[in-house]
């Protein structure tokens, strides 16, 4: 088995130890918490790089349906030129796998004395470590190269924190976690008979745009940012939204178009988006837990419903194997970088 496949088989088993972990008594303290602010609720400031950054979307999306304001902010936009928008009731939680990027190293540098930071990374001996006022470690273990494990328990670390910050009891969201570990296993359990037609329609495709709505947002973007390292494709990740407002020009049989629809808000509007690009020619990669009668120029891959918006723990999954797959059928070695580091220490 090779590195990426083994971190991502690790998955199941990882969110189990952090689900173990968070449901103990004082593992996100709500009196330390609270003094990291001047105001109960805060203004709620997730930011981060790459996987970091995409992790907090489903976080974002609880706290705003409980009435708290929350923004997810790309790491090196907020140090150069949001800085000011931090104040004393705001909650900065900072995301970093290795907590020593360049972006956070200059945040932290940047940071006004009265900021307080919240981090949630996996090196517990990090910069980002040593100057946080409260640590949430992500406890995923060794990670070797792209993000696959610290992502998923990016996520889970991150709804855990959202359901303390919200003041709401904990057993709904263990329980949603459980399911998308079952849901996690039986996926890679029936990998060799799941895969094959998926890549087989996928197909080395010149251009892939990933969409969704929401929080399955957090899918779209972690997955093409996985087809980009792991596969070399050119990935683009869209809000389906968006992708109406123009990008639809571009659709042409040849592309791939990944849609992520599930049960929610908007999951009628995504249905009816990937009908309408299989009408104009463009072939359609669903993943989705409703009922879409429609096969030709779809590959329809039917999902378990998944509450909290926690679908990308388990979407996720499915396109991690893609890209690994996709990979392996252009010669590629996956996972391994060629230009870019596993930590980024260059803005």
């Amino acid at each position: 088995m090779s590195e990426l496949l083994d971190e991502i088989s690790q998955q199941p088993a990882l969110l189990l130890g952090l689900r173990k972990y968070y449901t103990s008594p004082g593992a996100i303290p709500l009196k330390g918490l609270k003094k990291l602010v001047r105001r109960w609720p805060p203004t709620v400031v997730f930011t981060g790089m790459g996987s970091s950054l995409f992790a907090a979307y489903p976080a974002q999306a609880y706290l705003t349906e409980q009435g708290i304001r929350a923004l997810v902010w790309e790491t090196a936009e907020l140090v150069h030129h949001h800085l000011k928008f931090l104040g004393p009731d705001t909650l900065l939680v900072v995301v970093s796998r290795s907590g020593q990027t360049a972006e956070v190293v200059r945040l932290l540098k940047s940071l006004p004395e009265q900021a307080r930071v919240l981090a949630v990374t996996n090196v517990e001996s990090s910069p980002l470590s040593k100057c946080a006022n409260l640590l949430l470690p992500m406890m995923a273990g060794p990670q070797a190269g792209v993000a696959t494990k610290t992502y998923t328990c990016s996520v889970a670390v991150l709804m855990y924190l959202a359901f303390a910050i919200a003041g709401k009891p904990s057993g709904p969201l263990t329980q949603e976690l459980m399911c998308a570990v079952e849901a996690q296993e039986r996926i890679l359990e029936r990998r060799e008979e799941l895969m094959p037609p998926i890549v087989e329609f996928f197909n080395r495709p010149p251009y892939v745009a990933l969409m969704s709505r929401g929080a399955d947002l957090a899918t779209a973007y972690q997955g093409a940012l996985m087809l980009k390292e792991v596969a070399r494709l050119a990935a683009e990740p869209i809000s389906a939204a968006q992708f109406r407002h123009g990008p639809m020009e571009i659709i042409d049989s040849n592309h791939r178009y990944i849609l992520f629809a599930r049960q929610g808000k908007t999951a009628k509007l995504l249905l009816k988006l990937a009908d309408d690009i299989r009408k104009s020619g463009g072939r359609v990669l669903l993943f989705t837990d409703l009922p879409f009668e429609h096969p030709m120029n779809v590959r329809v891959i039917r999902l378990e419903h998944m509450r909290l918006g926690l679908g990308t723990l388990v979407d996720s999954v499915y396109i991690q194997l893609l890209a690994y797959d996709a990979a392996l059928r252009a010669g590629l070695d996956p996972g391994k970088f060629k230009i870019a580091e596993n930590v980024t220490r260059e803005e």
